[in-house]
């Protein structure tokens, strides 16, 4: 009987222990499935929270790399400039601040489309943009140098204080007008001394007129103005270069009847400048 008993007992102290295993593996289970949405929530949170983040980061690599190309484009697109200028650009791309580009002339320098300066301020835009560099064409049309001093026309130019003024400073109409080169020379100054009193440091490019042909005088008279140019350190932008000889006939197939550019002679004349801003 006592044996029986303690089988008994036996038994039912091994049923207990299997059945509370088997009701501790079951809370564990459940626990486990309460727990397991939680931490996927948690996982699925800081996975969110770091893609989040990886574009941002990703976005300021690519400014990094966009900053870091245009400034290498505007470095290489200045090498044909005066140290100068090539200073200036890269600070405006640095700053933000624009230069200030002023093309004045006679009717050689139009403000129409398709003239060289539009032609020239196209390509300067879509080089370095509207935030490195801004372009303002101005006109004195059929004046000479003497009567544009006299009138102050030049003042239009020193009211937008540029940073640049290319400038064309009538040689083609003093030509016609018989001006006399010392004459050309007092106006000319008078006009610089005006834009350096608005802004000291702006540069001045010289530029003549577009050339004609069979010029006589005026060659010479180009001659001249590029001598004074060497003389004062003023840089002079020698485009006669691109145009055929003077007494060449094809010279005729860039200019109109009144000696001015034509079509072909406007991407001439814009074309050498590009190449001189831009380079390629």
């Amino acid at each position: 009987m006592k044996t029986w008993l303690s089988i008994f007992i036996i038994l039912l102290c091994i049923g207990s222990i299997v059945a509370g295993n088997i009701h501790w593996n079951h809370k564990l289970a459940t626990k486990a499935e309460l727990v397991q949405p939680e931490r996927e929530s948690v996982v699925a949170k800081e996975q969110a929270e770091q893609a989040e983040q990886e574009p941002a980061e990703n976005e300021t690599s690519k400014e990094k790399v966009e900053s870091g190309q245009a400034a290498t484009d505007v470095a290489a697109y200045t090498k044909n400039l005066p140290k100068e200028l090539q200073d200036k650009f890269s600070q405006a791309k640095s700053t933000g601040n624009p230069l200030k580009l002023v093309i004045y002339g006679s009717d050689s320098t139009p403000t129409e489309k398709g003239a060289w300066p539009d032609l020239l301020s196209q390509q300067l835009q879509a080089a370095y943009g509207d935030k490195i560099v801004s372009t303002t064409v101005i006109t004195a049309g059929n004046n000479t140098s003497l009567a544009v001093a006299q009138a102050k026309d030049y003042e239009k130019v020193t009211e937008l204080k540029p940073d640049i003024v290319l400038f064309e400073p009538f040689t083609l109409k003093d030509n016609t007008g018989k001006i006399a080169m010392k004459d050309r020379i007092i106006s000319i100054e008078k006009m610089i001394a005006s834009w350096k009193a608005s802004n000291n440091d702006v540069t001045i490019l010289l530029q003549p007129a577009n050339p004609v042909h069979n010029g006589v005088f005026y060659p010479k008279q180009v001659n001249e103005l590029k001598a004074y140019a060497e003389e004062q350190k003023l840089t002079y932008i020698n485009h006669w270069e691109s145009w055929p000889k003077t007494e060449d006939k094809t010279m005729l197939h860039y200019l109109t009847s009144e000696s001015l550019p034509n079509e072909n002679g406007h991407k001439l004349w814009a074309d050498y400048l590009i190449d001189y801003f831009i380079a390629k």
